[in-house]
């Protein structure tokens, strides 16, 4: 199960930070020979500070099959290399047997241990996600025109990911952006028990003091760009951990 997987490796490397594998072919520096290798190497250096990887499907789907098939070697790397879980950052959100095969590609094909969805189609979208794994539901996400959509209703979509978390115990998490810094107190009062995915703390400057708030809940915090793309992964790996910990764990 996700949640517990999560927690044994929050407890193993003191940590909450997930390093997202948003792993663009035209970034990454050119002494890889492409993506899988350069995925190895985020990995090495960055195993026993995470609690999490979350691999962004966008950069793998741009390159066709060759890429799906990186994709599916980059899991398979982690697992053999780690004992932390995936998030497949997928943001998929539709219905019907559409949802269904989505989520069977990804938890019985890909075999990762959570996917993000977009509540915008109802439940219909995301129960197909629960009936095979965990989910991470997009609340309100760390994008500036997030305020156009997302604000006027993510109170509902609380509501709702909290009702499905009473169908499907330990199956639902939700996404909130740390550059909502208005929205995450009373959003941590009216989430319950449910996990938090928190982007936005790096490149976009989220403040990392909202984690003072957060202490009693189960937050996953991820860093992308600001981690894969620095001249010294680990040692940005490690600052972004010595971080996240002064808020959360102290």
């Amino acid at each position: 199960m996700f949640i517990n997987k999560y927690r044994k490796a929050r407890e193993k490397n003191n940590s909450i930070l997930v390093v997202g594998l948003d792993s663009d072919i035209d970034k990454i520096p050119k002494r890889f020979k492409g993506i899988l290798e350069f995925n190895e190497h985020i990995v090495h250096e960055t195993a026993d500070l995470v609690c999490a990887y979350k691999i962004n499907i966008a950069f793998y789907e741009k390159l066709g099959w060759k890429g799906y098939k990186v994709m599916e070697e980059t899991i398979e790397l982690i697992k053999q290399s780690t004992n932390v879980p995936i998030i497949l950052d997928a943001k998929r959100g539709d219905i019907g047997n559409t949802a269904k095969a989505y989520a069977e590609a990804y938890f019985e094909k890909l075999k990762v241990d959570s996917v993000t969805v977009n509540p915008y189609m109802g439940r219909d979208a995301i129960i197909p996600f629960l009936e095979k794994g965990h989910a991470f539901i997009l609340l309100l996400t760390s994008n500036k025109s997030a305020d156009e959509i997302e604000v006027p209703v993510y109170s509902r979509v609380l509501e709702l990911s909290k009702e499905l978390e009473l169908a499907y115990p330990k199956k639902v998490g939700i996404v909130v952006g740390a550059t909502k810094e208005e929205f995450i107190g009373e959003i941590s009062d009216k989430s319950g028990n449910l996990p938090w995915l928190l982007p936005g703390i790096g490149a976009q400057g989220g403040n990392p003091e909202i984690l003072r708030s957060l202490k009693s809940k189960d937050v996953m915090v991820n860093v992308s760009r600001a981690i894969i793309f620095a001249e010294d992964v680990k040692k940005s790996a490690e600052k972004f951990k010595e971080l996240l910990t002064k808020y959360y764990f102290d």
